[in-house]
């Protein structure tokens, strides 16, 4: 007897594999939140890491990489676009992060969701709209990523 599991994604995801690099925005268990900054050359100090996309949504995405994270961690996230020769800013929350099987040896031993708040310094859940021609949820995140819906309609047909 199983029982069928209740979506509980909002919107649709979208497969990406792309590479991501990000920062935890803060790593001591503390109840104020903080960023250590080089006041000099306002760089970050804490340690940047390596991840790879798997899905991506109009508020949200998934990667793998070597780095434990908790649910509510806050990062900076850094990802290279294939049509982008920049690299676009984001910043997410951590909804959660899970172990893959420890049998495979893997490089990448976790799974980790984000909730993005913003991107490129604007905000994420103010850019999402409905696409009333093709019937989709859309936005600044998907916009980068693959440009317009039709756009992205248009590349899959070619194929």
């Amino acid at each position: 007897m199983s029982k069928t599991l209740k979506e509980r994604r909002k919107y649709h995801r979208y497969d990406t594999a792309v590479k991501i690099y990000f920062r935890v925005h803060y790593s001591l268990k503390t109840k104020v939140k903080f960023q250590l900054i080089n006041k000099d050359s306002e760089k970050f100090l804490s340690k940047k890491y390596f991840g790879l996309s798997k899905d991506i949504s109009v508020e949200g995405l998934r990667f793998t990489s070597a780095k434990k994270l908790r649910k509510g961690n806050r990062l900076y996230l850094e990802i290279y676009l294939p049509k982008h020769p920049e690299a676009v800013w984001m910043m997410g929350e951590v909804r959660w992060s899970k172990l893959l099987s420890s049998r495979l040896k893997l490089a990448y031993k976790y799974d980790t969701g984000v909730k993005l708040t913003s991107i490129m310094g604007e905000s994420v859940s103010e850019s999402i709209y409905f696409d009333k021609k093709y019937k989709v949820f859309w936005g600044s995140v998907l916009n980068y990523a693959f440009g317009s819906f039709g756009k992205l309609k248009q590349k899959k047909r070619k194929i």
